[in-house]
């Protein structure tokens, strides 16, 4: 089984895929919790391009640096990606029973749909989308089960500022003004993926209850039961 925790930045996706995968273990499953694996040389170095001299690094005023290609940029990026599902996860769940994406894979597609939207702002959302899919459908893995830890974009921005991200650098900055136009294509995303995804709303509630509920998502799609978490006393809505 592939499981991803998704979830725009700050909603705490990390914390709630590493608990997941301590129940899983403690329940008998050869679990592997994973963020990114090694790479081959042609994709590394396009990494390490993405990371270092990234094609749409900003001057924190809310635009580019330089010249922006947004097409160029997203297909780079979905090629990364695509390694990522057919070599990393595919190996893992060869090796594994349950293998738990920490980072999403539905918010590669959002991501993408969000630059495209900048670059072409009249385009019509769905319409992107749809290209987007069109993109990755031939090699995209899609997990049995998306976990949405859904945050709004205020909060995990504040959370973001909290985490030390946003504290006035010009690439935090940006990256805060960029959240709210990318956690509403991660709705649609959501939508369109729906019978994947099931949404948890973990807006005001303390982690050990966010991660209850991901794992009763996850024991009904094991048809099993998973250890109980720590439970310490809350008033968690």
């Amino acid at each position: 089984m592939l499981i991803t925790v998704e979830g725009v930045w700050g909603a705490g996706k990390t914390t709630a895929a590493s608990d997941l995968g301590r129940r899983l273990t403690a329940a008998g499953f050869s679990t592997a919790v994973l963020h990114y694996g090694p790479l081959d040389e042609v994709t590394g170095r396009l990494a390490e391009l993405l990371d270092s001299r990234p094609l749409r690094a900003r001057s924190g005023l809310g635009g580019y640096r330089l010249p922006h290609h947004a097409t160029v940029d997203v297909l780079a990026r979905l090629a990364r990606e695509a390694f990522h599902h057919r070599h990393t996860y595919a190996a893992a769940l060869a090796g594994h029973d349950v293998v738990v994406v920490d980072h999403g894979v539905y918010s590669k597609i959002a991501y993408a749909v969000t630059v495209l939207g900048e670059q072409h702002p009249h385009e019509q959302v769905q319409e992107l989308l749809d290209r987007v899919r069109a993109v990755v459908d031939p090699w995209f893995l899609h997990p049995d089960l998306a976990v949405w830890l859904d945050v709004p974009w205020p909060l995990a921005r504040e959370r973001a500022i909290a985490r030390g991200h946003g504290g006035g650098t010009p690439g935090s900055v940006e990256r805060l003004v960029f959240l709210p136009r990318y956690a509403a294509a991660y709705r649609l995303v959501a939508a369109t993926y729906s019978g994947r995804v099931r949404r948890i709303l973990a807006a005001a509630r303390c982690p050990p209850c966010v991660h209850t509920d991901v794992a009763a998502h996850v024991a009904a799609l094991l048809r099993t039961d998973l250890p109980a978490g720590p439970q310490p006393a809350c008033s968690c809505p």
